[in-house]
């Protein structure tokens, strides 16, 4: 979705953003800015190896994660997921936890329950390891 192809990855951050201005609540696109946010991320870690990953994560108080959870996750269909929610669960859970925003991730793990996907979780570090960890964090947090 860039440098290989067209672009920088501020660019296709931007070309996202751009696609979710006018889109109507409800739809998974809104997703889109927390993918290209990811991509980022892992060509960045590519690239500049863990001394990137070891300043601020890209995902601390970055607006498209709440306007993903805003915008698609408010108003989506819960009895009718669409065929890639799964994925589009995992980025915006994967964003709500590195935002340290675990209450808000553990409605999305409890949605997403067994289908834990590699990416985008294996752009930070062991996949498994990840989302069980950070499942975990979000059910203490929302914990009563």
């Amino acid at each position: 979705m860039f440098p290989s192809w067209h672009g920088t990855g501020g660019e296709m951050f931007h070309w996202a953003q751009e696609r979710c201005a006018h889109a109507p609540r409800g739809l998974s696109i809104h997703v889109l800015p927390l993918v290209a946010l990811a991509e980022m991320h892992r060509q960045r870690m590519e690239v500049e190896g863990h001394r990137y990953g070891l300043t601020v994560h890209p995902w601390t108080d970055n607006p498209s994660t709440g306007q993903a959870w805003d915008n698609w996750w408010a108003y989506r269909a819960p009895s009718r997921p669409h065929a890639a929610f799964h994925d589009d669960a995992n980025y915006l859970a994967h964003a709500l936890s590195f935002a340290n925003r675990h209450r808000e991730a553990g409605e999305v793990f409890d949605a997403i329950g067994p289908y834990a996907t590699d990416v985008p979780w294996s752009y930070c570090g062991a996949a498994q390891t990840l989302f069980t960890r950070h499942r975990a964090w979000a059910v203490k947090a929302s914990a009563p």
